[in-house]
């Protein structure tokens, strides 16, 4: 046993390189050639454009108006420009920071639990996590919204937290990742304050603490929180905190808003249809590890209450969110952390045990079954990509400068819906354009302006009619403008380009006024 042992630990930074490079491919691969998704992703990306156009880092912004509907403290919008930067106005620059965060969140796991259990552990554990469809997939490391930042940091402070039994200096890391996880996503990061508050009170780690290491601990998680909110403050006083307690905390807790609906059984469920398999080897490792005496020939940790901080993370965002009447999906990701942990390290510990020789053929086989699976689910995904046919017309103004800081419209001659989310973000990203409400009659009195036209019977008749130029166009429809006229060109019209749009006119006037 021993040298068999012996011999995984000489092999196990080979595997732990290969787990490492293929969770890298799953993350990274075609990151920027998937089509934007309306909503979270979107909105964030908007906010996080205009941020920087404005060269404003407190106020975000939503087609150049403050957004009171998307309430989150700005850290995950900084991550978005942190993208753009690095990698341009696109969408790989968008979720480019959700990607890096993700991969840090797997090393980190990996190396808390092959420091604390073993290297056997370590790599089961990491295979657990980065099989799990929603995190990688889905609302997570391949998208452009904060969760996959907001799990780096959950994950990042109760680690810290565990860790602070041998040193209390991790204490103070977790207060301050507690910080950074509040100014990505709010209210979601009162998970971290109970399980902090909960452990060191459970733990009697609560004894122990002096009035130093309290003064600390609380300036860490609270001042970082008291700079946003005071340089905030200057710019629309409690407007923006009024409505982030009573819509973003109080309405979704108590209501349903949105249509985001479920009963008690929404999350079990949730985490059965991305996670089953691995429950199932959960729940049959916990079955013989309980009722088939196992338990005592557990390897110990080296810190007991390990254990007791594991659980809280698993217990307290389940039971929080289920309560909550407000029920997304997405609000669960936190968890397949720790769950990923306890899968490692009980399986691991059975098979270091002595004998139990089929139990152990039956885990392996049963390990191998369910990382294959889902890892042909992630490769079906990045190879299956679902085209947006109006993103991808819209993406085709990228690199003509000449229309750069154009205004566009929308006409969708047979489904009248208003501008997505999508379209907002692919409009600003690729074209730097401004979009505007408004049809065709809109469009046509605007001097320096595109319309973004379905294909059809009538678009072909208004073109004409109209006297209109087509400018790019694919199978889902036109992106035109008016001709040019008396040898005018489109360009020599209107030289002056905005580089920085400020607010439009009521919002400057109203916080003028504060």
């Amino acid at each position: 046993m021993y040298s068999s042992y012996r011999n995984f630990e000489i092999i196990y930074p080979y595997l732990i390189l290969i787990l490492l490079a293929i969770d890298f491919y799953n993350i990274f691969y075609h990151l920027g050639n998937f089509p934007i998704s309306s909503w979270d992703e979107a909105r964030h990306g908007v906010s996080a454009y205009e941020m920087l156009k404005q060269k404003n880092l407190v106020v975000s912004t939503y087609r150049y108006k403050i957004d009171y509907w998307n309430l989150k403290p700005p850290f995950s919008f900084w991550a978005v420009m942190a993208g753009y930067k690095l990698a341009g106005f696109n969408a790989l620059g968008l979720r480019l920071l959700s990607g890096i965060s993700s991969m840090l969140t797997i090393i980190m796991v990996a190396a808390f639990v092959n420091k604390s259990y073993g290297k056997l552990a370590a790599i089961l554990s990491t295979l657990a996590l980065s099989t799990s469809t929603q995190f990688i997939i889905n609302h997570s490391a391949r998208t452009g919204d904060a969760d996959a930042l907001f799990v780096f940091l959950f994950t990042g402070s109760i680690l810290s937290l565990l860790l602070s039994e041998q040193n209390d200096k991790w204490l103070y890391c977790s207060g301050i990742a507690f910080a950074l996880a509040f100014l990505t996503k709010s209210w979601h990061a009162g998970n971290i304050a109970i399980i902090i508050g909960l452990y060191v009170m459970i733990s009697g780690k609560i004894k122990r603490l002096t009035k130093f290491n309290w003064i600390l601990l609380i300036s860490c998680m609270v001042i970082p929180i008291l700079i946003w909110a005071v340089t905030r403050y200057q710019y629309d006083g409690f407007e923006f905190f009024r409505k982030m307690i009573e819509y973003d905390l109080l309405q979704r807790s108590s209501t349903s808003i949105e249509g985001h609906i479920g009963g008690k059984l929404y999350y079990v469920l949730v985490l059965i249809r991305f996670f089953g398999f691995w429950l199932a080897i959960l729940l049959g490792l916990a079955f013989l590890y309980t009722f088939k005496g196992l338990s005592s020939k557990v390897i110990k940790s080296e810190n007991k209450f390990y254990k007791l901080g594991i659980c809280l993370w698993i217990i307290i965002p389940f039971l929080l969110f289920t309560f909550a009447k407000t029920k997304i999906r997405w609000y669960i990701l936190p968890v397949y952390t720790p769950l990923s942990i306890i899968i490692g390290v009980l399986a691991s510990n059975l098979l270091m045990m002595h004998g139990r020789l089929l139990k152990k053929i039956v885990l392996i086989l049963s390990i191998l079954f369910v990382s294959f699976f889902y890892y042909g689910q992630i490769h079906t995904y990045l190879h299956r990509p679902i085209p947006n046919l109006p993103l991808s017309l819209l993406q085709k103004v990228h690199g003509l400068e000449e229309v750069k800081g154009s205004s566009i419209f929308l006409y969708r001659p047979t489904n009248p819906l208003p501008w997505q989310q999508n379209e907002v973000l692919t409009a600003e990203l690729y074209g730097d354009l401004l979009v505007e409400n408004g049809g065709l009659n809109d469009f046509l009195k605007k001097e320096r302006a595109l319309l973004l036209l379905q294909k059809g019977l009538e678009s072909k008749q208004l073109i004409e009619s109209n006297q209109l130029e087509i400018l790019t166009s694919n199978k889902w429809g036109y992106i035109v403008r008016k001709r040019e006229k008396d040898g005018i060109t489109f360009e020599k019209k209107d030289k002056i380009r905005i580089e920085d749009r400020t607010f439009d006119s009521v919002t400057q006037s109203f916080l003028k006024n504060r």
